[in-house]
């Protein structure tokens, strides 16, 4: 039976420098103020929550502010909870399915351009899960920063009080991609709320970027396309496309002449339309894709759970859009796996598809210490024949919850295989404090994000 893991059984957030501890000591202070008044109404996610702001209220700021530093929301509803406490992830090809083809796509969440992010402290950022992750066939992930080289690096600072305007360069960008060591990525999201920060110039020149790198890119467009930019990458003759869309621009409004050149609809809204991402999928089967895999960057961040209405959205995306996967991202914190029967629009067949509702963190080193838990996906899909007829199914779903360390003494930054580190012992550089942020972690991922199966989704210990 599994451990149950509160996420406020361990200390909410970990500042690193002396100025970080006292500015956190004092914003404690004031939300414990505000939690006074509102610590009842706030152990459950609040009600039709957008997180956007562009449309706050001040006690949505309050809300934020208090769920991250002081206690996140751990009562869920009944029903959410034993829906994801439920999963088991059984992606079993049908036995009178014949395979011809394979392929397997890498999916990682947020690649952000954190002040610790540097040369300096990533020189064996990838040792341990780099060769893993990177050795998929498509290896995907969400750019949260444009990156405009002609203008300078803008870091997410260590405690962050006002808006930001991330931009990346392209010494940040070979760390992102594996420092040199291994191929990179294939494709990344460039819809996510922070798309806007370097203006409509930025967006242009993101993408003038990833494709001096020769990487595709989903959710953005140059601002004279005539058609929005849907990249469909083939391999093995399997054809995956690749969607994106995000809930928020944060506080920038976008004019008018360039709104095309975000994928972004008020996603975290309950009863939001999903026109515009059936509209793509509908092109991108229509180009020729087998598969369809959307990067949703939307939900509530420093939540275990996703809220109900986030659920729904999801949902009904399945049913009325006709996704085959659907890649969470902005909650920062990982969240659970899920698996989802639903009838295809297009086919009117029965169809399994799959969900992860926040890939969380992925390169990046947040105070906030669930954000150090980053869930690194494999998933298999497979083309062939059943009946006679061409189908293209996701066959396998593999997991290596990894563990975002920092050394106490010089600040490198490394990824780490956690149930590796848990189970077969810890390298001598590990601290006793990191050691037990480590085994709480553990603890989590196997209680929050990992499916009845676990053993089954779980990457196989060497």
């Amino acid at each position: 039976m599994r451990k149950n893991v509160q996420i406020h059984d361990y200390a909410i957030v970990k500042p690193y420098t002396l100025k970080g501890r006292v500015l956190v000591f004092l914003l404690k202070l004031i939300y414990m103020v505000v939690g006074l008044f509102m610590r009842k109404k706030w152990e459950s996610p609040a009600t039709d929550f957008e997180e956007d702001p562009a449309h706050y209220k001040v006690m949505d700021i309050a809300y934020l502010g208090y769920k991250y530093y002081i206690c996140p929301p751990w009562k869920f509803d009944a029903k959410i909870s034993e829906h994801f406490a439920s999963q088991k992830l059984d992606f079993t090809l049908p036995s009178d399915f014949i395979s011809t083809a394979q392929i397997s796509v890498s999916a990682g969440g947020d690649l952000m351009p954190y002040e610790r992010i540097s040369k300096q402290h990533t020189k064996h950022l990838w040792d341990d899960v780099g060769e893993w992750f990177f050795g998929s066939d498509i290896v995907f992930a969400n750019l949260e920063t444009p990156i405009c080289i002609d203008q300078p690096r803008s870091h997410v600072p260590e405690i962050m009080l006002y808006n930001m305007h991330f931009n990346g360069d392209e010494a940040l960008w070979d760390i992102f991609s594996g420092n040199g060591k291994f191929k990179g990525f294939d494709v990344v999201s460039t819809a996510n709320n922070h798309s806007y920060d370097m203006g409509i110039e930025g967006v242009e020149k993101t993408i003038d970027f990833l494709k001096s790198k020769q990487v595709e890119y989903t959710g953005t467009n140059y601002i004279n396309s005539q058609k929005k930019h849907i990249p469909i990458i083939e391999r093995e003759g399997i054809k995956t496309a690749f969607i994106a869309y995000t809930y928020s621009l944060n506080h920038l409004q976008v004019e008018e002449q360039y709104q095309h050149c975000i994928n972004h609809e008020r996603l975290n809204k309950p009863g939001v339309k999903l026109d515009l991402i059936l509209q793509d999928v509908q092109s991108a089967k229509a180009n020729g894709a087998d598969v369809v895999i959307l990067s949703l960057h939307t939900g509530n961040a420093y939540q275990s759970l996703p809220s109900e209405h986030t659920v729904e959205i999801y949902h009904r995306i399945f049913k009325s859009c006709g996704v085959d996967i659907i890649l969470g991202s902005h909650p920062h914190n990982p969240q659970p796996m899920e698996q989802y029967e639903f009838v295809c629009p297009f086919s009117s067949e029965k169809k399994k598809g799959f969900a992860i509702y926040s890939l969380a963190d992925f390169v990046a080193y947040d105070i906030f210490v669930m954000d150090r838990l980053v869930p690194l996906l494999k998933i298999q899909i497979s083309k062939g024949l059943q009946n006679g007829v061409t189908k293209t199914l996701i066959s396998n779903i593999e997991c290596m919850p990894a563990y975002h360390w920092s050394n106490p003494e010089n600040h490198e930054l490394r990824l780490f295989d956690l149930f590796q580190l848990v189970e077969k012992g810890f390298p001598t550089s590990f601290s006793n404090a990191c050691k037990a942020e480590a085994k709480h972690l553990y603890d989590y991922a196997n209680y929050y994000l990992l499916p009845e199966n676990r053993k089954h989704v779980l990457r196989k210990l060497d």
